[in-house]
């Protein structure tokens, strides 16, 4: 014992009872009271504890359900973008099939009234030389007179087909060729092409070195002799010391490339040197074998298109999609001739162009 103790004892006085702190207020109690306060505490702090695991859990449920609800949003919105892009990939699919539908529509209506046209093109050009042929055998019509009625032709078939322009018939016994066709563009005059006429069964080479001198004298870009003679082993179309000798039926065709080349070279303000040039390789290309071949296959394919449409009326559908081949090769053999003749304008002088033989 120490000192304090035995100092009691020898008072007779019993020591204090041991005493603990209070964990609350810190004040002095015994041991029995400061067990029975620390299990009330941790009786508290359990259910503290309890409360406190129920409330997380609570919280984590809350966030997990938050969490499925956004991700099934997130979801949703995902399957509408999804289910919108492929409306909308529907709906440019339906509208492309429907322009194709309209566009093939279209395409079928433009093909049956070309082939109508040229139908009608060449039943009257058929009759028109049946008649001629006819008049001619009744009426025993001379060179002369047989030439002004093909020139009246042809000065009103160019009338017809180029009203812009301003074509001129030279009154007979006046110098230079029967018809002056002068290029006009957005009101200017661009260029001039003359044409002479010849209805004729014999050719004669006086025809074209009297129409190249009258070229020279009106300083026309292009001259046009147009005949139904040709020099042996020529025939529809050649070109001959810068002269254009063309089939009458031709000359329309032949007149719109020369005028789409020299609107070319007026709007390009070459020298009369670079137009001589571009014109000669213009006259070059027309007269090359190429050009012949292509020329032909036109015609060629044309009359496939006519022995078409005669079957048509028997088997329509299957004919059908041969003649729009046909139809397609002849555009395709337009479009090469137009892509020659723009390399020839638009190409630089010093590129030769190379002509198949």
């Amino acid at each position: 014992m120490n000192n304090t103790q035995n100092d009691l004892k020898m008072q007779n006085v019993q020591p204090p009872t041991p005493y603990e702190h209070c964990p609350w207020c810190h004040s002095a109690i015994s041991h029995s009271q400061f067990e029975e306060i620390e299990t009330k505490i941790r009786q508290q702090e359990q259910v503290k504890l309890a409360d406190s695991a129920k409330e997380v859990r609570a919280q984590l449920e809350a966030q997990h359900a938050a969490e499925l609800t956004r991700q099934r949003q997130q979801n949703e919105q995902q399957l509408e973008t999804v289910v919108q892009a492929k409306l909308k990939a529907l709906d440019t699919e339906r509208q492309k099939m429907h322009s194709d539908q309209v566009a093939a529509i279209q395409k079928d209506r433009d093909e049956s009234i070309l082939k109508a046209q040229s139908e009608f093109n060449r039943e009257r050009e058929s009759l028109q030389l049946k008649i001629k042929e006819v008049e001619r055998q009744l009426q025993k019509k001379s060179a002369g007179d047989l030439g002004d009625g093909a020139e009246i032709d042809l000065y009103e078939a160019m009338r017809v087909a180029f009203p812009g322009d301003r074509v001129t018939r030279i009154p007979k016994g006046e110098p230079g060729a029967d018809i002056h066709f002068e290029v006009i563009y957005k009101g200017q005059s661009c260029g001039k092409i003359i044409l002479e006429s010849k209805n004729t069964k014999t050719w004669q080479t006086s025809f074209v070195s009297k129409l190249r001198q009258d070229q020279i004298n009106a300083g026309a870009h292009s001259a046009i002799l147009a005949t139904t003679a040709f020099p042996g082993g020529h025939r529809d179309l050649c070109v001959l010391s810068d002269v254009i000798v063309v089939s009458p039926t031709r000359v329309n065709h032949i007149i719109a490339i020369l005028r789409r080349s020299i609107i070319a070279i007026h709007l390009r303000g070459l020298s009369l040197h670079e137009r001589a040039n571009k014109m000669s390789k213009l006259h070059s290309l027309i007269s090359s074998a190429k050009y012949v071949q292509q020329f032909r296959e036109v015609e060629k394919l044309t009359t496939d298109i006519e022995n078409l449409d005669g079957q048509e009326r028997r088997a329509h559908e299957t004919l059908w999609k041969k003649r729009g081949g046909l139809a397609t090769r002849i555009t395709n053999a337009l479009r090469e001739i137009d892509s020659d003749i723009a390399s020839v304008i638009e190409g630089e002088d010093q590129t030769e162009l190379s002509v198949a033989s």
